[in-house]
């Protein structure tokens, strides 16, 4: 009866021992976590500079491109209104 106790006995100190390494196990990895969020977010934001930076790479040329064709029919279309106030007045 007694080897049997022992034995339920060694069974429950394991089991607790290996509960506690299990409890310092997710403690440790919540504190890693917890310390590399910094880290996380500086990676997001440079990674979200650089998709700025290379939108505004590709989009500035089209826009000036855009710009540029708009432009010189706004231009001689000014050009028409200017003309047309100097005739009135």
């Amino acid at each position: 009866m007694l080897e049997v106790l022992a034995v339920l006995m060694l069974l429950f100190v394991g089991a607790v021992v290996v509960g506690m390494i299990m409890l310092l196990a997710g403690l440790f990895k919540f504190t890693i976590k917890l310390a590399l969020l910094p880290v996380v977010f500086g990676l997001k934001a440079l990674v979200f500079v650089i998709g700025f930076v290379i939108a505004l790479v590709v989009v500035g040329p089209v826009v000036l491109a855009l710009g540029l064709v708009l432009l010189i029919p706004l231009l001689i279309l000014g050009g028409i209104v200017w003309a047309g106030i100097a005739v009135v007045t």
